[in-house]
């Protein structure tokens, strides 16, 4: 009897945890990394959880420019979260990316739309605040790169 109380503590106790996810907003930031421009940047993002599972998400990511090279992009995800331990979540996710690139001593820009493939994981250091690592794989026409980003978000 003791066991199946503590077994059916457990279940409430993940049932409640997973619920919080649904309508949950955040706003956060990142430092990147894209290995084919071999640039650093820096992002902001917004989340929101459209099922306990499902969180939808939207970023935009500048590289800081070099040797005159200029890029930034936009994206579109949505992250499949599991619940690996009461503060821990892991995700793949998928998207869509616009990428804009340009060149200092060339005025014009070029624009190309991308996907992206990619997963990550999320540590709450607060209730509402977490701490993220992720990697994704952009797929954009000539400029297929791997992405790996760091940073936080507030949820509320």
């Amino acid at each position: 009897m003791k066991k199946f109380l503590a077994l059916l503590l457990i279940a409430a106790m993940g049932c409640g945890y997973a619920a919080a996810q649904k309508g949950v907003m955040g706003v956060g930031g990142n430092l990147l990394y894209g290995t084919e421009i071999n640039m650093l940047g820096l992002g902001g993002k917004f989340q929101y959880g459209i099922t306990n599972d499902i969180r939808a998400e939207a970023s935009f990511n500048y590289y800081f420019p070099n040797n005159g090279f200029h890029m930034w992009d936009l994206n579109a995800n949505a992250h499949y979260l599991f619940n690996i331990a009461p503060k821990f979540r892991a995700y793949p996710l998928a998207g869509l990316t616009v990428v804009s690139k340009s060149y200092s001593n060339d005025d014009k820009s070029v624009t190309h739309f991308g996907l992206n493939l990619g997963g990550g994981c999320e540590y709450d250091i607060r209730p509402n605040v977490a701490l993220n690592a992720e990697f994704k794989y952009s797929i954009v026409s000539s400029i297929d790169q791997a992405v790996f980003l760091v940073g936080a978000v507030y949820k509320f």
